[in-house]
């Protein structure tokens, strides 16, 4: 029965009544439904209107969340880091923010009540540090995934190559990070430079960040820096986004083609031949005022056998197998980027790698040069793992000469100081 507030005069015959009450019925529910609606867009304004507020608190008010709630799909429910250690402090409260440094702010996205999941982190720390450093071992696989296991293969890397932003001057990214580098020429209290790093912490079901969200993590990233800059006094200018941001590689391509930072290692096999050097590459552009750029290079899994079944008994010794993967890896250092270098051997054994100078961290199976580049300086390293620094040992000389000689040319470098034991 139609309740009385619904009853309504008829105005015609049977079919006009219908019609007449089906459309206040209709209009009533649909009162009740936009009702409804509203109830639940106004419950969203409040989650995310308190998501805002903790993203903000968190983060030191260094990034504005609302581009931070949109990574990802966009999520309306967000709460960061229940440690401590998860929330920035000492940024905005007055305090001097360059003795708060280094800093970090963890945002999970959060789902059904009782769950929440990675989302986004910020770091920021200044240069020089005692915490932070630019570490170099032969024990840092690159094929190695997050759970430290390793199929064997040399086809792509567990996390892609680093990639200059534009000509490298305003920062570096990878697939899933953004880090901006601002420099400081007033040095206040001997900083020269700080640095934020924007990265996605997705680990939600297979989602994967996307071209948008890594040019937001990039906006996010320059935003923050250029806020840090401003609070620690700390002069600095920094140069605008590209429009593009190319997305970073982990598959690595033929070695005797390959470009970019790796482009010297194609020259040298043309003309020195491979033997057991590796036939694979992993290049990025090569920023010509990046503050830190590497060539990966790696043995296919078929060359590995070519090579294992040529050893002889003595190269062998008492191996049973190859222990694959064999690659290498040459990276350079520059501005004061090239002092915070370190070679990190087992446990927690580190090196520091001092500008102006050469030598061998047979802990970390390192090998490192040092040059002024463009009146800065620089420390080039070659980082070769056991065992197959054995296998091409005599030809290592050479080629991390190649290569040095090669980022001399490219980054007007001079004063060379190369180290001399290269020996079995």
């Amino acid at each position: 029965m139609i309740p009385s507030f619904l009853r309504i005069p008829g105005r015609g015959g049977k079919l006009s009544d219908r019609l007449n009450r089906l459309v206040v019925i209709t209009a009533f529910l649909g009162i009740g439904a936009g009702g409804w609606g509203l109830w639940l867009e106004t419950d969203d304004a409040l989650d995310r209107a308190a998501s805002r507020e903790k993203i903000t608190r968190a983060c030191g008010g260094l990034v504005d969340p609302d581009p931070v709630l949109g990574l990802n799909g966009g999520t309306d429910r967000a709460r960061p880091g229940s440690d401590g250690e998860d929330v920035m402090s000492g940024l905005d409260d007055g305090s001097d923010p360059l003795a708060a440094l280094p800093q970090l702010c963890v945002i999970y996205r959060v789902g059904e009540p009782g769950t929440s999941y990675g989302h986004f982190q910020l770091s920021a720390w200044q240069t020089p540090s005692d915490e932070y450093a630019q570490l170099v071992d032969g024990w840092d696989d690159p094929f190695e995934d997050w759970s430290g296991k390793n199929r064997g293969s040399t086809r792509r890397t567990a996390d892609s190559a680093e990639y200059p932003l534009g000509d490298g001057r305003l920062g570096r990214y990878t697939d899933d990070a953004v880090t901006v580098k601002a420099d400081c020429p007033n040095k206040p209290d001997g900083v020269t430079s700080v640095n934020v790093m924007a990265a996605a912490l997705y680990d939600t079901g297979d989602a994967e960040v996307t071209d948008a969200d890594r040019r937001t993590l990039a906006t996010l990233a320059r935003t923050a820096a250029e806020r840090l800059a401003d609070r620690t006094g700390c002069t600095t200018e920094l140069p605008a986004l590209r429009a593009e941001l190319p997305t970073p590689g982990k598959r690595l391509t033929p070695a005797a083609t390959a470009k970019g930072t790796c482009a010297w290692y194609a020259a040298y096999l043309g003309e020195q031949g491979r033997g057991r050097l590796p036939d694979r590459a992993l290049a990025t552009p090569a920023g010509t005022h990046a503050s830190q750029e590497s060539c990966l290079l790696a043995v296919s899994d078929g060359d590995v056998e070519r090579i294992w079944s040529g050893l002889g008994e003595k190269e062998i010794g008492d191996r049973g197998d190859p222990g694959t993967p064999w690659w290498l890896r040459a990276e350079s250092f520059f501005g004061d980027e090239a002092g915070e270098v370190k070679a990190e051997g087992l446990g927690t054994d580190q090196t520091a790698l001092t500008p102006g100078t050469a030598g061998f961290d047979d802990s970390a199976n390192v090998w490192w040069a040092s040059a002024t580049c463009a009146g800065e300086p620089a420390l080039h390293t070659l980082t070769v793992p056991y065992p197959y620094d054995r296998y091409i040992r005599p030809r290592l000389r050479a080629l991390f000469q190649a290569y040095v000689d090669d980022v001399a040319a490219r980054r007007d470098c001079t004063g060379l100081e190369f180290p001399t034991d290269f020996s079995p």
